[in-house]
């Protein structure tokens, strides 16, 4: 068990060197308080016991956590309090209510050790520090006390910190840029070549430092050692080697500029060029939206004074605005740059929430000129609504949906689709939304050089967990992902081990599962398809359900044509080891030509058609029965069925021979519109020809068939 007291302000340097993010303690000099922290480990998991010791005179109501040379995967802690993981290495407790004196909370952390070196900081209701110490990787617990009368100097060079020599490579005589990160906040620190110290200077108050020093005329060139030392002795090392100055030419003065554009999006790769003076080193410091620095990035200008260099923006990179600093070691510009969302289709609802019968109305822009789709699906998930808008030569759209008088409590999605981009919108009805955890595969099918991108959204500032299911049902990768504070990111794997078959990424947060599969390494096939739909006829705006059997882990393609021969939609599938393949993604357009429309399913060489009807909105109801003849014998079951009969709504049927009334019956149609009930002949029925009525909501028909009924 280690006692040992750390300055309040390392709380400042852990947080930056893990999150880059901004925070302020202040230091204790009122009347001594102590937080005591015992920590034990059984089976991996760490459990920290935190005492607001009874003669404090604080309320604790911040405790953080974090892991040298590991990284945490879970925690789980008392009621009253809430945590975030917001980086691999800190966790941060909060108090709901503050921890009085004399009160103790626990928490369990789970690590990729055994035993590890962690170090933790606690902090009153003022942001003021009441304790910090560290938990060391000797024993099996620990309990470190802070505030007392025990004090102990604080470490300046922490094992997370770094340094460099900016450029890597001097000139003696020259000025280098020494960058630093991850230190104690306002440390003093001591540069040396070898044994000869050169320069002195301090952290900032976030831990990190970048300072400018001049390479001593009394080195020689050649391999040397760069150490920086803090004033307990503890050190870090940069090997380099260092170069004859070069003298003679005149080096003409360039000013410092930079150029690139100030939209970047995840993954795409963007040049950045300007012009420095020749022989120095162009440095580019990063900083988020805080003003946290997050990269550095060197260049070098060519004798003319121009350089340029390329930049991959990370896929996982938080939306938002982000400022760089450009420094050639004398003079300084800065400039700002955005990362925002590839979707080309920007919208928003007026209100997030609701009442029935309210008229919701969405306004944005999107690519002009072109047809956005909005499909609303309520919360059991049936799509309501489905409406085809143009996009005026501005860019700009607009589209309204009332809902019913009798709609439903929950959360409603909005899908908006214009050609292969798709983003989502969520509105409550009697409630604030409540959108659900997604997560979304940016292709089905993969060759082996691929690497995939998962998107997923979720609970701001939460960890979800990503397992991918290889064909045999065994685990084939597992990893832990970091959402942002917006609750989104993007992830990417390699598939260079995977072999062909059908994968599952599960994707799992709390009690929320989400299943995408995939195909890697998949080819066309040969063999008989057979392509089915669960019905035949559809109205503007109904989905299409296709179900369907071809070879086991075959690629498939299938399209939808409009009866004047337009391709509405085209998607790449695949079947299942046991040959099946089903389909979720088609549906009528809103604004759709009547007639005949067909689908086509292919693989390789191997192509088949299916015809389905496409009927008028506006069409009033419709009935059929189960006999083209109509003629039927006593005793015989007629099933009678129709559609367009009003959504959930009341249909009556009325059987008769000339006017007399013979049978009445009565039955419900779906949220579709169509209906279906049987009816049998009575045994003493009259022989003669009969009518078939039906009446609902949206009109009323008679069969054009006459039904006739004979004596067996």
């Amino acid at each position: 068990m280690s006692k040992v007291l750390l300055k309040s302000v390392i709380l400042l340097a852990l947080l930056l060197s893990s999150i880059f993010t901004s925070y302020t303690v202040q230091q204790v000099n009122a009347s001594p308080s102590f937080v005591t922290v015992t920590s034990t480990n059984t089976g991996g998991m760490t459990i920290l016991s935190v005492s607001n010791n009874a003669n404090s005179t604080s309320d604790l109501v911040s405790f953080i956590l974090q892991i040298n040379g590991g990284s945490f995967k879970s925690f789980k802690l008392d009621n009253g309090w809430a945590g975030m993981k917001t980086s691999p290495t800190t966790i941060a407790f909060s108090a709901i209510d503050p921890l009085k004196p004399g009160k103790s909370v626990s928490f369990q952390v789970k690590t990729d050790q055994q035993t590890p070196n962690m170090t933790w900081s606690a902090s009153d209701t003022n942001n003021i520090e009441i304790g910090s110490g560290d938990i060391g990787t000797t024993t099996s617990g620990g309990t470190t006390t802070s505030g007392g009368t025990t004090q102990q100097t604080v470490r300046g060079i922490l094992d997370t910190s770094t340094f460099k020599i900016i450029p890597s490579t001097p000139a003696i005589g020259g000025h280098v840029r020494v960058v630093g990160f991850s230190f104690s906040s306002l440390t003093n620190l001591d540069l040396y070549i070898g044994n000869d110290k050169i320069n002195s200077f301090s952290s900032n108050g976030d831990g990190n430092f970048i300072t400018t020093v001049v390479i001593p005329d009394s080195e020689q060139a050649g391999s040397v050692n760069f150490v920086l030392k803090d004033q307990q002795g503890n050190q870090k090392s940069f090997s380099t080697n260092l170069k004859v100055s070069q003298h003679g030419n005149v080096i003409q003065s360039v000013p410092l500029t930079v150029n690139f554009d100030p939209i970047f999006h995840r993954g795409e790769t963007k040049i950045v060029s300007g012009t420095a003076t020749p022989r120095t080193t162009v440095t580019f410091t990063i900083f988020d939206i805080k003003g946290n620095p997050i990269t550095t990035v060197t260049a070098q200008p060519d004798k003319n004074g121009d350089y340029s260099f390329k930049r991959i923006i990370p896929i996982d990179s938080p939306f938002g605005k982000y400022s760089v600093t450009i420094s050639d070691g004398k003079d300084q510009v800065s400039k700002n740059f955005s990362i925002v969302t590839t979707h080309n289709i920007s919208v928003s609802t007026s209100a997030q929430r609701y009442d029935a019968g309210q008229t919701v109305v969405i306004n944005g822009t999107s690519i002009s000129n072109q047809i956005v789709t909005f499909a609303f699906v309520d919360p059991t998930g049936h799509q309501i609504y489905s409406k085809d808008v143009n996009v005026t030569s501005a860019g700009t759209i607009s589209t309204s949906y009332k809902l019913e008088d009798s709609a439903i409590q929950g959360t409603y999605a909005i899908t908006v689709t214009q050609g292969n981009d798709l983003t989502t919108l969520y509105f409550g009805v009697g409630q604030d939304p409540a959108p659900p955890m997604t997560a979304k595969l940016d292709k089905l099918t993969y060759s082996v050089s691929d690497k995939p991108m998962i998107s997923v959204t979720g609970p701001s500032s939460s960890t979800v967990n990503l397992v991918i299911i290889a064909p045999d049902d065994t685990q084939k990768f597992a990893d832990i992902i970091d959402l942002g504070q917006n609750g989104q990111t993007t992830y990417s794997f390699n598939l260079t081990s995977y072999t062909p078959g059908i994968y599952t990424a599960v994707v799992s947060h709390a009690s929320e599962k989400i299943q995408n599969s995939f195909a890697v390494g998949l080819a066309t096939g040969s063999g008989k398809i057979l392509l089915n739909t669960v019905k035949n006829s559809y109205l503007p705006g109904d989905g299409i359900i296709i179900i369907g059997t071809a070879n086991p882990n075959t690629i498939l393609q299938i399209s939808l044509t409009d009866p004047n021969g337009i391709n509405i939609k085209s998607i790449i599938t695949f079947t299942d080891k046991t040959g099946h393949f089903s389909a979720f993604d088609f549906s009528i357009p809103a604004i759709a030509t009547p007639g005949t429309w067909k689908l086509d399913a292919s693989s390789g060489v191997n192509h088949v058609s299916s015809n389905i009807t496409v009927k008028s909105s506006s069409q009033a109801v419709t009935v059929h029965i189960d006999r083209d003849s109509g003629i039927y014998t006593r005793g015989d079951i007629i099933v009678i069925s129709g559609t367009d009969a009003g959504n959930t709504a009341a249909v009556h049927i009325t059987i008769r021979s000339n006017n007399t009334i013979a049978d009445t019956l009565t039955t419900s149609s779906t949220n579709r519109g169509d209906f279906s009930t049987d009816w049998q002949i009575p045994r003493s029925i009259n022989p003669g020809p009969y009518t078939i009525e039906i009446i609902s909501s949206t009109g009323k028909i008679v069969t054009s068939a006459i039904i006739r009924v004979t004596i067996q």
